[in-house]
């Protein structure tokens, strides 16, 4: 798998989870200190985040990051 499709199914994570709790995406950027049109683009899978920023995203969900960084068992044949 290549780095663009794990860059998008990070961001499908994020998305997924961010919506789970019920948090829009300006909320989640002021929670964590980011610009809301980079977490977006991290959702969209546009966006090259450094593990730093991957650790503020999840800890904002209340997520381990690891959860983030793992592909589904249907995605890629993983």
């Amino acid at each position: 798998m290549d780095a663009n499709a794990y860059k998008k199914i990070i961001g499908e994570k994020v998305r997924t989870a961010r919506r789970a709790h019920g948090i829009s995406v300006e909320k989640l950027a002021l929670m964590v200190g980011m610009n809301r049109n980079y977490l977006r683009n991290i959702e969209f899978g546009r966006a090259n985040p450094t593990i730093d920023v991957l650790i503020k995203v999840a800890d904002g969900l209340e997520v381990p990051v690891w959860e983030l960084l793992t592909p589904n068992e249907d995605v890629g044949g993983r």
